[in-house]
């Protein structure tokens, strides 16, 4: 048998995931929106903008096909804020595509996915690492992924300074999100059931929580922008406080007042 000599690479792609030389998942998210985003092209015609095909019926073929192929071996990601802001912008960007919702019409993403019945991709990520966080620790301890969940290093320290962040902090992170005691959580995950209940209620209490959190950003965010004008501004809304330096600004939002009216 010849032998062939390996090519040293930055990222190589195993058993369908990006494993990158940085110890980072960017490349892995990266795959990921753009095979969830051919996934989903594929079906544009033939299942999305299907006139004969019911809302629900394309609900479900979303769940079964397009959140599998985005979140492949999201079990095991550390997950950084940035991750799943992208992540959850493709979630909700697509929801609004098979909604038919457009962006003229300004229903945030809590709508979005009020509508759609689905939670956001920040609870959904949370939730898988839990899940599978309780399967590992249910494992054999011969087990190499409880091995690995669970073990120490016996020699060497970590480095001073600002650290990476580890799969064990975005577990912890996840446990607080949902109000679970990281020092005990292991021995919840032993019975499946209850670990199963515990979470399902934790994951709704907090999309709830985000969901109230999200409103009321809004609604001081839209509070500051008919309350405040900028400075010389002299044309006011005959329909609101708002007021405006320009006509083309006015006239904008004048358009807006009369689709918000057909509606």
């Amino acid at each position: 048998m010849e032998e062939t000599a390996l090519a040293v690479v930055d990222k190589f792609t195993y058993l369908g995931s990006v494993i990158s030389q940085g110890v980072s998942i960017d490349a892995e998210i990266d795959a990921r929106l753009a095979k969830a985003s051919a996934s989903f092209g594929r079906l544009h015609h033939k299942v999305w903008q299907r006139p004969g095909i019911t809302l629900n019926t394309k609900l479900k073929l979303y769940r079964a096909i397009i959140i599998p192929t985005l979140l492949y071996g999201c079990e095991s990601w550390t997950v950084h804020a940035r991750h799943a802001k992208k992540l959850n912008h493709f979630h909700t960007t697509h929801l609004r595509k098979i909604l038919r919702i457009n962006w003229i019409d300004k229903i945030p993403d809590t709508e979005v996915l009020s509508r759609a019945s689905m939670p956001s991709m920040y609870t959904t990520l949370k939730l898988y690492q839990l899940r599978w966080a309780g399967h590992v620790s249910r494992m054999e301890d011969t087990r190499l992924p409880k091995q690995l969940l669970f073990g120490e290093l016996k020699f060497g320290h970590r480095t001073q300074g600002g650290q990476k962040k580890r799969y064990k902090d975005s577990l912890k992170e996840s446990l607080k999100d949902f109000s679970i005691d990281h020092r005990s959580w292991e021995n919840v995950a032993q019975n499946r059931a209850t670990r199963r209940t515990a979470t399902r209620k934790a994951a709704a209490l907090f999309e709830e929580t985000r969901h109230k959190a999200a409103e009321i950003k809004r609604l001081e965010r839209k509070s500051r922008s008919s309350t405040c004008s900028s400075p010389g501004a002299t044309l006011s809304c005959p329909l609101c406080p708002r007021l405006f330096q320009a006509p083309i600004g006015l006239n904008s939002h004048m358009r807006a007042h009369a689709r918000t009216a057909r509606r």
